[in-house]
């Protein structure tokens, strides 16, 4: 079980499902990893505000995004992105588009 833990806050509960039934862990879906991303974009801008909470999320959302179809695509895109909404609009888009949710 070796995986990048960087952008991978699932890491624990995969720990403890292994722990429990020393099976692999199942693989987190490509629904369960936008929602975990947008639900730390809005945690994070009602933290720090919009202006530096989008700025901060950029280096997370790289973690999060790694791996994935057209990654590289994503991140140049959402490094010029500074409203939340519009953020949050673009990953839905490449998700569904991209990603296949």
């Amino acid at each position: 079980m070796q995986e990048v833990q960087f952008g991978n806050p699932f890491i624990f509960e995969k720990v403890i499902e292994y722990l429990k039934t020393k099976q692999e862990p199942r693989k987190i879906t490509n629904e369960e990893l936008l929602k975990t991303i947008i639900k730390h974009i809005e945690l994070e801008v009602e933290e720090k505000g919009e202006y530096t909470g989008i700025r901060e999320m950029r280096k997370h959302l790289s973690y999060y995004t790694k791996g994935l179809k057209n990654s590289s695509v994503i991140r140049e895109k959402i490094n010029t992105i500074q409203a939340k909404d519009k953020l949050i609009e673009t990953l839905i888009e490449y998700f569904q588009t991209n990603v296949n949710i």
